[in-house]
């Protein structure tokens, strides 16, 4: 047999929250198919199957593991994990299985004491889990109060007449004046990460944005040039090591805020902000000043792939310099963007659109591009940050500034 343990994603991780498992006892994975999902102060993760085979879980969902426990195994057949389950028994497998033949002594109340755990088939639990259903809401019907498949419809179609009666509440013009929850959203995970920062950030720094214009009409024609075999560079690759060379020439914005102490940081890594699953995440090329636009952009596609899939690691998030959010992809053109702590400086990019523009006393159709610069007011002063931002517009309007 082969255990699946709790991975160590990151050089400070030392345990995750099991979320949730994303197959059942005795289901067949193969290897490389994501089996489980962890939960960090920093990534949600999918944990793969280490090799193919017959799945039986040993740790529920929610429990905080240690990294490197052992959380469930895989069977290479059948023999094997039948003798896995007797070993090690699964609270899926204690509450749903009742032995052959034999008739419960009572059956259970309908309103279980706060704590209890519920039979329930593994139809069934996938159900309610599916329609966010509570067990201890549902009666059992079941051998022994065991829950079944059709206890679950019957509880749907109780969900659905308490949702047609709350449409009708709302359409009464007796309720106007109430204001009833749609959803309750726990602020935990990655969510309470950003709850946190967001507030350190505010609330700990002080604050400016300065907003320039610039032309694309030469980072277009950049893009186009690095075009190969039909793929596009990312814009987002060019703005990263154009935002790279000009913290070489601006070594000062390229700083953290430690207590009373300033630290400057020899190396420049650029986190590049990216939305997943309705929370921002934020992970890190490593020092871009040194590599070629098209390697800054494999870098990103394979960053951007792991999000999507899930397997951002935390070393993937730490020890950033410097950020971008690039808004453009929304239609924004100015915003103010937030620092990410402990970095004392975000630029903020928005769309390209060509507007009309005076150039040697004539009017002309010209891509343009908006710049917005947060900075920490206390460790960079106006000036200064006003001279990074018109480095980052030079360089966008002449990309030969970037090898100069």
């Amino acid at each position: 047999m082969i255990s699946i343990l709790i991975p160590k994603l990151g050089l400070t991780m030392e345990s995750a929250k099991l979320v949730r498992w994303l197959v059942r006892s005795g289901d067949e994975v193969a290897e490389g198919t994501p089996v489980l999902v962890i939960e960090t102060d920093k990534v949600t993760y999918e944990v793969p199957a280490p090799a193919g085979g017959l799945l039986h879980p040993v740790a529920p969902e929610g429990k905080t593991c240690s990294v490197e426990e052992i959380v469930g195994y895989v069977a290479r057949d059948q023999e094997e994990y039948e003798r896995i389950v007797k070993q090690y028994p699964s609270p899926e497998v204690e509450e749903a299985e009742i032995p052959a033949g034999e008739e419960p002594s009572a059956v259970p109340s309908p309103h279980p004491p706060s704590g209890a755990r519920f039979k329930a088939s593994p139809l069934a639990r996938a159900m309610a889990a599916e329609h966010n259903l509570d067990l201890s809401s549902i009666t059992g019907t079941g051998p022994g109060g065991r829950i079944v498949r059709a206890d679950i419809l019957a509880a749907l179609g109780e969900k659905a007449k308490v949702a047609a009666r709350r449409i009708e509440d709302l359409a009464d013009p007796g309720t106007g004046s109430r204001k009833d929850i749609r959803e309750s959203i726990a602020i935990r995970g990655v969510r309470k990460i950003i709850f946190d920062n967001m507030f350190q950030s505010v609330s700990q720094s002080a604050q400016l944005t300065l907003h320039t214009e610039a032309s694309a009409e030469a980072l277009v024609a950049l893009r186009d040039r690095l075009t190969t075999d039909g793929r596009k560079v990312s814009f987002n690759a060019i703005l990263v090591k154009t935002a790279a060379m000009a913290l070489r020439l601006h070594p000062k914005i390229n700083a953290s805020v430690e207590k009373d102490t300033i630290q400057v940081w020899k190396q420049i890594h650029i986190g590049l902000a990216m939305e997943a699953n309705d929370a921002l995440i934020v992970p890190v090329v490593r020092t871009p000043d040194l590599k070629a636009i098209r390697d800054i952009d494999r870098e990103i596609a394979e960053l951007i792939t792991k999000l999507r899939g899930n397997r951002l690691s935390p070393d993937d998030l730490l020890n950033g310099t410097f950020t971008i959010t690039n808004l453009g992809f929304a239609d924004i053109d100015f915003f103010t963007p937030i620092i990410r702590p402990p970095e004392s400086a975000i630029l903020g990019v928005g769309r390209i659109v060509k507007k009309p523009v005076v150039r040697k006393d004539t009017l002309v159709s010209e891509a343009r591009m908006a710049l917005s610069l947060t900075f920490d007011h206390r460790i960079i002063d106006g000036a200064p940050g006003a001279r990074f931002l018109k480095t980052i517009k030079d360089m966008i309007e002449d990309p030969l500034l970037l090898i100069s």
